[in-house]
């Protein structure tokens, strides 16, 4: 898979110590969109205690609308639930892909939803009730779900940026490549541990989307040539593990 084979296998294999953390590098202004969906109004997930669904048809009308409109973002669903005693406020309420409520939070000024928009230059959601009442949502504060590691073929990557290379192997202290490569799938995009054609102990972390247009490229030094990724839902971390299990850790608010 690289040239510099026969070289690096007369290397002795030694414990790198060396703990790096995302950060420097060459990023684009790649923050995923929220998009916008019209679900069924009479098949929501789990309501919370004290909320009720009202969706309604426009800003001046109290008739039901057979849709409401949702937040999908970085794989859940927000929902803007009424409230049973129809106080002026959403329950604004973010669940996972198995309708597990991830957020819950009661948001003061609108009720009633009939719609929905993005705010690209704010980075915000507007959600619009009753008399066109508005309350706004910052997309950091839209839970994601955690990244998802999943193999590769490592013949078969995107394009990959000059002066790095495809690298996998299928352990630390061996130099046999692997015909799959480990990557993070997050927010709708994909980030790949790609090593540098001059075998320095570095990553390029470069992430693509879903048409593989690069979002972001960082060298990130500590670890080279990936074996495995792992994911740490506690500290909202992914670390890429590398040759003599030297590691890079990546927070996951730092992926695009």
């Amino acid at each position: 898979m690289f040239r510099m084979i026969s070289r690096l296998s007369a290397c002795v294999l030694v414990p790198l110590t060396v703990f790096a953390v995302l950060a420097g590098g060459s990023t684009a202004n790649a923050q995923a969109t929220p998009t916008i969906a019209l679900v069924p109004a009479n098949n929501p997930p789990p309501v919370p205690s004290g909320m009720k669904v009202t969706c309604l048809t426009g800003p001046d009308s109290l008739q039901s609308s057979p849709t409401c409109p949702v937040i999908q973002y970085g794989g859940n669903t927000t929902w803007a639930f009424s409230f049973i005693d129809n106080r002026v406020s959403y329950g604004i309420v973010t669940y996972d892909a198995a309708n597990n409520v991830v957020k819950n939070v009661t948001r003061d000024g609108a009720r009633y939803v009939y719609k929905m928009t993005v705010d690209p230059n704010a980075k915000t959601v507007g959600v619009w009730g009753q008399a066109n009442a508005k309350v706004d949502v910052a997309w950091s504060d839209l839970p994601t779900a955690a990244p998802e590691i999943v193999q590769v073929p490592a013949n078969a990557p995107p394009p990959v940026p000059g002066g790095l290379k495809v690298t996998c192997l299928k352990g630390p202290n061996t130099l046999e490549s692997s015909p799959t490569c480990p990557v993070i799938k997050y927010k709708g995009h994909t980030t790949w541990a790609f090593s540098f054609i001059d075998n320095r102990i570095a990553y390029g972390v470069v992430t693509y989307d879903a048409s593989n247009n690069v979002l972001a490229n960082n060298t990130q030094n500590g670890a080279r040539y990936v074996y495995k990724i792992t994911v740490d839902p506690n500290a909202q971390t992914v670390t890429i593990w590398g040759q003599a299990d030297a590691k890079v850790t990546v927070p996951w608010s730092a992926l695009p």
